[in-house]
C-alpha cells in the first residue's frame, strides 16, 4: 500500500464528508455532486485494491494478511452502499448517510495503513 494513495483517499473522503455534512445542514437531498464524489472515491479505492493485491502477491505487506484483505475488500462496498442508501433517503438524512460512509472509508484506510506498517494498535 502506498502512503501517497492512502493520503489522497483520506483527503477525498473527508472532503466528500464535509460537502455532504454541509448539504445535510442546509436540508438538501443527495444530488449529482455527491455521486461524483463517491464515484471518484470508488475509483481511488479500486486502484488501492489493485495496488494492494499486487504488492501482497509480490511478498510485501503485513504478516496477517487475511485481516488486510478483508479490509481491502470491505472498503470497496461502502461508497456504492452509501450512494444507494443516500439516494433512497430523499430528506436531509441522505447526505448524512454519505457523511457516515465517507468517514468509515477514512477510518478504514488509516487502519489498513497501520496493518501494512505492522503497527497493530
Amino acid at each position: 500500500m502506498t502512503n501517497a494513495l492512502a493520503t489522497v483517499i483520506i483527503v477525498v473522503s473527508l472532503l466528500a464528508a464535509a460537502h455532504s455534512l454541509w448539504s445535510a445542514w442546509r436540508d438538501r437531498a443527495m444530488g449529482v455532486p455527491h455521486l461524483v464524489a463517491l464515484g471518484v472515491l470508488e475509483v481511488l479505492l479500486i486502484t488501492q485494491a489493485v495496488v494492494g493485491f499486487v504488492k501482497l502477491s509480490g511478498g510485501e505487506g503485513p504478516h496477517g494478511s487475511a485481516t488486510f484483505v478483508g479490509y481491502l475488500l470491505a472498503i470497496l462496498v461502502i461508497p456504492p452502499a452509501g450512494a444507494g442508501w443516500g439516494l433512497l433517503e430523499r430528506s436531509r438524512y441522505g447526505p448524512g448517510v454519505i457523511v457516515v460512509a465517507c468517514l468509515a472509508v477514512a477510518v478504514m484506510t488509516v487502519r489498513m495503513q497501520q496493518l501494512w506498517q505492522g503497527t497493530n494498535v
